[in-house]
């Protein structure tokens, strides 16, 4: 089984993060810990080190991280997440420090506070060893993956292929291009040349590079101090070449062992991976505690026992959700998924566990009476739900695009947008958190939800059906959309 998704699968459920320092003066609180949290799959930066090392993990950013608590005296606890999770963590404070080879952008500067650059590489595209495929321009017509949250996958979609595949980690994407999943991949350069010396030179780099990157550790915006001392020992490290030698062992380290590289073979019982967006209430949310938990996430767990199978779980951007279980990437993927036409071609949908529609939300002193009132105004909507078709075909205006519903509901009360839609469940949520926000008294068309999994997978649909109908039939769901509706406005875990 895959170790690093195992113990992601094991941290993701079962570990409740320290609450990391979100004053200037605590920065350099010797009496805490350092909350590290790394994504362990991008060699040789962070890759995973084995579960009794100590740390377990390894690479250029943890032998970093290990100089900068030497030189702060304090101890270090290392957390590991998905990569997206990694930025999110420390933006909210939640932990001191992110690293994961993290390329420094403009856009992540805005929310994050970078130390100086440490090192930096390239983007390229791999492709097999045999492929006709050129340069960036022949990737029109292939399936080219590429890892979800980072900028690689940003750079993928600007190049627009037929088919973008986001993976969950750089383990994930090599072993699509091993299973012949992928046609191309769009990586780090030194990511790139490790799968290629690893695999045997079944791949190969093409020669252009899309991009030069530099990297460096994320922290939160408030902790200068901490960033402070971060620099000043990242400045001595690179000085004395201490970065540079760090690079080449461990380079050399995970070429010997193969890490990333290879399509691991699968023992039984093989695991069941929900792809799952985690801000989804009340479907999948995290609660006070920092656990996971949700109408979905207990559908889902129903389901993997029923199958004998350990579930694990990969938080991902709910746009991200569909492309990973069609890609193989998950399983099952849910988080209030609709079912529509253009989805069903893609991925096969459990029977329907809930009825619900939409609704736009508009503020208080707000006129509009009729959809035609909306039409030509400034509408928002959540990327990759089906509210952005919504809000392009039937009010007939450019969809304003937020990547979560509290960015959204920000912009409505500034008066930046006219309007916001979203699900009728996070919109009943919403109404109840913010008094300045109503729902528009207009009806508007039901839809289903389901869980969606991989063509083909009529076994795994089979025991969802039945899961879902016993629950139905035994009064089961409703109580659970009363439990977690009632959780969700205790905690307001859909709007903060």
């Amino acid at each position: 089984m895959n170790r690093i998704l195992h113990l992601l699968s094991l941290l993701i459920l079962g570990v409740v993060l320290l609450p990391a320092c979100s004053k200037k003066q605590a920065d350099l609180n010797k009496d805490k810990p350092l909350i590290v949290v790394c994504e362990a799959s991008t060699s040789p930066y962070c890759y995973y080190n084995g579960q009794d090392a100590n740390p377990p993990v390894a690479g250029v950013d943890i032998d970093i991280v290990e100089e900068i608590a030497k030189e702060l005296g304090r101890p270090v606890q290392y957390q590991l997440r998905t990569f997206p999770e990694v930025l999110k963590l420390v933006e909210a404070g939640k932990a001191d420090i992110g690293v994961a080879g993290i390329t420094i952008t403009q856009e992540r500067a805005q929310k994050l506070l970078f130390s100086d650059a440490y090192d930096g590489s390239s983007q390229v595209i791999v492709v097999p060893k045999n492929s006709s495929i050129e340069n960036e321009n022949m990737l029109k017509s292939a399936r080219v993956a590429a890892q979800a949250g980072t900028s690689d996958l940003d750079l993928l979609r600007e190049l627009e292929p037929e088919y973008v595949l986001p993976f969950l980690t750089q383990e994930d994407i090599n072993n699509a291009l091993v299973a012949n999943k992928a046609d191309a991949a769009v990586m780090d350069r030194m990511q790139a040349e490790l799968l290629v010396k690893t695999t045997g030179d079944t791949f190969k780099v093409l020669d252009k590079s899309l991009s030069d990157d530099k990297y460096g550790i994320a922290f939160n915006k408030q902790s200068t101090e901490l960033a402070e001392a971060a620099n000043k020992v990242i400045d001595r490290l690179k000085k004395d070449g201490v970065i540079e030698k760090s690079r080449s062992k461990h380079f050399d380290i995970v070429t010997q062992l193969g890490i990333g590289a290879k399509v691991e073979e699968q023992v039984e019982p093989f695991v069941l991976c929900l792809a799952v967006e985690s801000s989804a209430s009340p479907f999948a949310f995290w609660t006070d505690n920092n656990h996971l938990a949700g109408i979905d996430i207990d559908i889902a767990e129903a389901i993997a026992a029923e199958l004998k199978r350990p579930l694990i779980i990969k938080i991902v951007s709910f746009d991200e959700v569909i492309p990973l279980v069609t890609s193989g990437a998950a399983d099952m993927g849910a988080s209030g998924i609709t079912v529509t036409p253009e989805r069903a071609e893609k991925v096969l949908f459990s029977e329907p566990y809930k009825e619900g529609g939409r609704r736009i939300m508009v503020r208080d002193d707000a006129t509009f009476e009729k959809l035609d009132d909306l039409k030509g105004k400034r509408i928002g909507a959540r990327i990759g739900t089906i509210h952005v078709a919504f809000v392009s075909d039937e009010l007939d205006t450019f969809p304003c695009l937020f990547d979560d519903d509290k960015p959204g509901f920000g912009s409505l009360l500034n008066k930046e947008i006219d309007a916001y839609v979203l699900d009728e469940t996070q919109a009943d949520l919403a109404a109840d958190k913010y008094n300045e926000i109503r729902p528009l008294g207009i009806s508007l068309p039901q839809a289903n939800y389901a869980f969606a999994f991989q063509k083909g997978d009529d076994k795994a649909k089979a025991v969802a059906d039945k899961i879902i109908k016993e629950k139905r039939g035994n009064g089961e769901l409703e109580k659970l959309f009363g439990k977690y509706n009632t959780l969700c406005k205790e905690i307001r875990a859909a709007v903060d």
